[in-house]
């Protein structure tokens, strides 16, 4: 039996869906190793999360897929550890969406969605703003 997907908070997280011509994980696979998204748990046959960064220099950019049938759901953000948020006087949350806008983390979260639209350009799904 198969989990539908919980809805996100889209200020925490960008979410697009798109359908899969075939296997995505191959594809998914060559994008992140272009971009230095290393593998993170979990990594599970329908899930795959995936992280740029380590938060010493930027804050860490991530990017989940999750598969259920052809469909396939993103969700990119940029996750803010505890020690940059003390930093920053905790103005920063703990997770950011990677959509344009706002002031807050604009470095990591246009690099991530540099990244991210790439792929979503490639596999023809909508382009997050």
């Amino acid at each position: 039996m198969e989990q539908a997907l919980v809805p996100v908070d889209p200020a925490r997280r960008s979410v697009v869906t798109f359908t899969s011509k075939g296997d995505p994980w191959p594809v998914i696979a060559a994008w992140a190793q272009k971009h230095k998204y290393l593998p993170r748990a979990p990594q599970t046959g329908t899930v795959k999360l995936f992280q740029k960064g380590s938060g010493l220099w930027t804050a860490p950019m991530r990017a989940q897929f999750t598969q259920e049938g052809d469909q396939i759901e993103l969700q990119a953000w940029v996750h803010n550890p505890l020690f940059a948020r003390i930093m920053a006087l905790m103005l920063l949350p703990a997770e950011m969406n990677v959509r344009s806008g706002g002031f807050r983390a604009v470095i990591p979260r246009n690099i991530a969605r540099k990244a991210v639209n790439e792929l979503l350009a490639q596999v023809g799904a909508e382009l997050i703003p």
